[in-house]
C-alpha cells in the first residue's frame, strides 16, 4: 500500500505479474518495458502488453477526476 490513494487504484487493475513488470520498469531507469518483462514467456509482448494496460489505466483514472471535477454539486 502506498499513502496516495491515487497509485494503490491503478495498481489494482494489474494481476500481480503485471505489477512485477511495473516496479521493475519504475525502479529501473533506462529499462525497456521488454527488459522489465524480461521473466515472461515472450518479454517483448507482454511488456508491450502492461505498457499499453498502464496508459489506459492512467488515461481512465484521470477521465474519472475530471468527471468529479466537473460534476455540478449533488442535492
Amino acid at each position: 500500500m502506498f499513502a496516495d490513494e491515487r497509485l494503490n487504484a491503478v495498481l489494482r487493475g494489474f494481476n500481480p505479474t503485471e505489477r512485477v513488470v511495473v516496479f521493475a520498469y519504475a525502479e529501473n531507469d533506462g529499462t525497456t518495458w521488454s527488459e522489465a518483462a524480461a521473466g515472461a514467456t515472450d518479454p517483448e509482448a507482454f511488456g508491450e502488453r502492461v505498457r499499453r494496460k498502464v496508459k489506459w489505466i492512467a488515461a481512465e483514472q484521470r477521465r474519472r477526476r475530471n468527471l468529479l471535477q466537473t460534476a455540478p454539486p449533488a442535492s
